[in-house]
């Protein structure tokens, strides 16, 4: 059973950021899913690195969006992006040199409060931006 489920209430109205959105999920899912069945150390570095990657692209592409449509809340935004990256990242550290189920499951959770809490508090004001603008119908 997967850990996160894409639901409405995290759609932003985006099909493109929609669907990075559950990509991250996916990956999130696969993530777990590779922790929980005791898959080799090497596939669950190969998924975090495959996620840490989509991340980063697919804040590009939010950040682009929200730039090109006048965000009032851009750089606010861009720093949270910034910040959220490298706690991830040393997440991802810590897991390459210590990987033991504690450090496994802290990233897990991080990793699947994170995205949701981010989508619901942060993407959504985009979301609400972006329609009010009629950018996003």
């Amino acid at each position: 059973m997967p850990l996160l489920v894409w639901r409405d209430q995290l759609s932003v109205g985006s099909p493109e950021i929609d669907g990075d959105h559950k990509q991250l999920i996916h990956f999130v899912n696969q993530l777990h899913d590779a922790v929980t069945e005791a898959q080799s150390e090497k596939i669950v570095g190969k998924i975090l690195m495959e996620l840490i990657e989509y991340t980063r692209d697919h804040f590009a592409r939010e950040e682009k969006l929200m730039q090109a449509a006048g965000y009032p809340d851009y750089e606010r935004h861009c720093k949270i992006h910034k910040a959220l990256t490298n706690k991830v990242l040393r997440f991802a550290q810590n897991y390459l040199r210590t990987p033991t189920d504690q450090v496994k499951r802290e990233l897990i959770d991080f990793l699947a409060a994170w995205l949701v809490d981010h989508i619901i508090k942060e993407d959504r004001r985009i979301g609400a931006y972006m329609r009010g603008k009629k950018i996003w119908l």
